[in-house]
């Protein structure tokens, strides 16, 4: 029989070796004669384990502190955010009550110059008058859309709730109906899903993107814009790799056959302000395709355009079913 006495570790250096860390380990042996009792001393060479000990500890305290200084960073972000919010509150009311109201008393006063005083007024006037109430109409509408950029933005607290994208398409076709009779335009959709959204921004996604193709029509040719959807599948997830393969998503398309544009702009039309179209040709403020693309993005979903210039343009909605697993 044998009792452990003591465990201990020493530094020692071995000639051609260099300095070594040894476990030393101490025990009393009984023999079962009576005979004297005896020590065993076994030694164990540990100095790797120590090294990779040294690092292991190295490297949790650089995690630990890694770990704290990104709390803190994450902290002052909240505090930037917060600040952010308190400034987009203080724009929106800005850009809702102080910006528009000059704009509504310059475009009063034109109105009234043109109504009251058109025989007093010579062509050139009148036509430098119109030019300042559309210009002044044209602000209106950047600062309206600006506003809803920035709502959108901002859209943390608002719900997500089942909507049905048939009810969506069915009243924006009535609020189009004017402007399809007018274009002679043909819009066909089938049966469209159920999703969990945010009702207010998928009503906006859709009229930007209806609005859009009916905008964009070519000369002469009736506008057609078909509207489509299908079950993303399996192999899907490879090419959009942003997409939670645990969610059912659907692909929504809108497809037209307007004037289209080079694919190699499929990228850029999504930025803010960005036009491949001057103003005197389509109006516009160039904020409705970056207004649609952040509304998708809240929904954790992608967006991207196929176009081919003067053969039509068809956008692809991919949105999930649920907003979670819960639902």
């Amino acid at each position: 029989e044998k009792s452990s006495i003591v465990d201990y570790e020493v530094t020692i250096n071995l000639p051609d070796v260099g300095e070594r860390t040894m476990l030393i380990n101490a025990s009393i042996i009984f023999p079962d004669s009576n005979e004297e009792q005896l020590i065993l001393l076994a030694s164990e060479d540990i100095t790797e384990k120590r090294k990779v000990d040294k690092a292991l500890h190295l490297f949790s305290e650089e995690l630990e502190l890694q770990v704290a200084e990104r709390t803190l960073s994450l902290h002052e972000a909240n505090i930037e955010l917060q600040l952010s919010n308190k400034n987009l509150e203080q724009f929106a009311y800005i850009a809702s009550h102080d910006l528009q109201e000059p704009l509504r008393k310059i475009r009063t006063y034109s109105s009234i110059l043109q109504s009251r005083h058109k025989n007093d007024l010579n062509d050139e006037v009148k036509e430098k008058l119109t030019k300042i109430e559309n210009s002044a109409e044209r602000m209106s509408n950047l600062i309206n859309e600006v506003l809803n950029f920035s709502k959108i933005l901002h859209h943390g607290g608002e719900a997500f709730e089942k909507t049905d994208l048939n009810d969506v398409i069915s009243e924006l076709l009535n609020d189009f109906e004017l402007l399809i009779q007018d274009k002679h335009a043909v819009i066909h959709y089938e049966r469209l899903p159920v999703i969990f959204g945010i009702p207010v921004q998928i009503n906006q996604l859709f009229y930007n993107l209806i609005s859009n193709s009916l905008k964009f029509s070519r000369k002469g040719i009736d506008p057609v814009i078909t509207i489509t959807s299908k079950m993303v599948g399996e192999k899907d997830f490879e090419d959009h790799n942003t997409l939670d393969p645990k969610l059912p998503y659907c692909e929504i398309s809108i497809s037209d056959n307007g004037i289209g544009f080079d694919q190699k702009y499929a990228d850029q039309i999504f930025l803010i302000f960005h036009r491949l179209h001057g103003r005197d040709q389509y109006s516009g403020t160039g904020i409705g395709l970056a207004l649609c693309k952040t509304i998708v993005a809240n929904h954790n979903g992608e967006i991207f355009c196929i176009s081919n210039k003067n053969e039509g343009s068809s956008f692809k909605i991919i949105l999930p079913l649920l907003h979670n697993l819960s639902q």
